[in-house]
Formats: C-alpha cells, sequence, structure tokens
C-alpha cells in the first residue's frame, strides 16, 4: 500500500521547533488470548539499552557524549544515515523523532530528557549538581541552548547570512559566562558541557568562527577521551 515517505531523519533530528517533550512506556499487563486489545508490536529482543540518533545532529552527538562519559560500553547505537528510518525505530517510534533512546520499558525521544535520565540511570560520575541552584542553572542554559542556539544553527546550515550574524552575536555574549579554567558550572563537567561540547564541535565543522574563549574551550573538551570516542567515525573527511 502506497503511504506517505517519512521524513528526512538527519534534517529533523535537530529541527528548531519546541515539540513537546515524550516519554512513553512500552510495558503492560498479560492479556487473554481473545481479548480486542493487542499489545503493541515490539523489535526483535535485544537487552540492554538502545540509542537511535543522527551522526551528526548536535542533540545526538551530546547524548552520545554522555554516554561515552559515563563509559556506558553495554550501550547500542543505531546510526540512522538515510531518508527511512530503521525497522526498529518504526516499530518503537512512529514520530521518526531523534535521538530516541530505549531502555527496558521507556522510549524517551526528547534529548534533554534522555540526558537527565542517563545520569540518574547511570550515576558516575555524576554529570548534574546536587545544589539546587547549580541543577536550575544548568537547566537554564540547556533551554537557552535548545531555545535560540539550535535554531540560528540550523538557518545557518541553510546559508542564511541574517541568522549567521545573530549566531556571532549570540555565541559572543554566552562566551562571557565561561571561565578561563574548568568548566560551565565551575570545576564538573556537566550535561550542560556535553550540549556546548557538541554545538561547538558542529560550528568547526561548519567553519564557523568561534570566539577565542570558546574556540579554547572546545580544544579542551575534545581533549577528553570521552569525546574522540563519542565521534561517527563513518562521517567522510
Amino acid at each position: 500500500m502506497q503511504g506517505t515517505a517519512p521524513p528526512d531523519l538527519t534534517q529533523q533530528a535537530d529541527a528548531g521547533s519546541d515539540a513537546p517533550i515524550a516519554v512513553h512506556y512500552s510495558g503492560g499487563m498479560s492479556l487473554r488470548a481473545r481479548s480486542k486489545y493487542v499489545p503493541k508490536a515490539k523489535p526483535a529482543g535485544n537487552a540492554g539499552l538502545t540509542l537511535f540518533c543522527t551522526p551528526d545532529g548536535v542533540r545526538c552527538h551530546w547524548v552520545r557524549l554522555i554516554l561515552a562519559e559515563k563509559d556506558v560500553d553495554s550501550a547500542r547505537i543505531e546510526f540512522q544515515t538515510g531518508s527511512r528510518p530503521s525497522e526498529d525505530l518504526l516499530v518503537l517510534n512512529p514520530s521518526h523523532r531523534l535521538p530516541t533512546l530505549a531502555d527496558r520499558d521507556a522510549m524517551i525521544d526528547s534529548a534533554r530528557v534522555i540526558a537527565e535520565y542517563l545520569d540518574e540511570r547511570y550515576p558516575h560520575p555524576p554529570m548534574m549538581p546536587h545544589e539546587p541552584a547549580l541543577r536550575a542553572a544548568l537547566r537554564s542554559a540547556v533551554d537557552d541552548l535548545e531555545r535560540e542556539l539550535l535554531p540560528l544553527l540550523a538557518q545557518v546550515g541553510a546559508e542564511e547570512r541574517t541568522a549567521k550574524i545573530a549566531l556571532e552575536q549570540r555565541l559572543l555574549q554566552a562566551s562571557r559566562l565561561f571561565a578561563a579554567r574548568g568548566w560551565f558550572l565551575g570545576l564538573d563537567f556537566t550535561i550542560v558541557d556535553c550540549a556546548w561540547s557538541a554545538l561547538l564541535w558542529r560550528l568547526q565543522k561548519l567553519r564557523f568562527p568561534l570566539p577565542a574563549v570558546l574556540a579554547d574551550y572546545a580544544e579542551r573538551a575534545q581533549a577528553r577521551p570521552a569525546f574522540q570516542k563519542s565521534l561517527y567515525r563513518g562521517l567522510p573527511g
């Protein structure tokens, strides 16, 4: 039967829309054979955590970097490199939104929710501060990055000159929040540092000029073993 073709996943992953956060649970109680209700289909059994992502989307790289920092070697990463999603993703998440995380009975397709979920699921090393004020500052920083910087990045990728100027100005403002040493919130590398590291890497790939403070920050972040582990080696060049 002919249907509507699914969207291009490489464009969808870093769309700037403020889409609602979705967390879904696929578990359920056993049903009798004659019940009119049918449990949702599941992909073939594969114990453990699975991350569906694009190779170069900022949100997808952000989540991969958290996995690498926490040294979760058991995680299975499925890269979506074409316009059609994999069969497992089609079954798990009909919206095809990326990144998508499947773990036990949970399916999560919001990068910021995945980030906090992973920090709770794998508590060592902790990547969110314990103090309420610092946690609020972290969430505000992530919110600014997702609402302001990522939409501008998507427009810059489309060679929109106005967006390029706006992004240059926004990065210059943000650079004042970064210390010459340490990380975004101090001495600890947190999930917001993972987000910024992924963003700056993408900007450098686009040959976008960075303020000196951010260029230095990116160099230090990229020197971390976890960052090198998080990269997709199949990309050309």
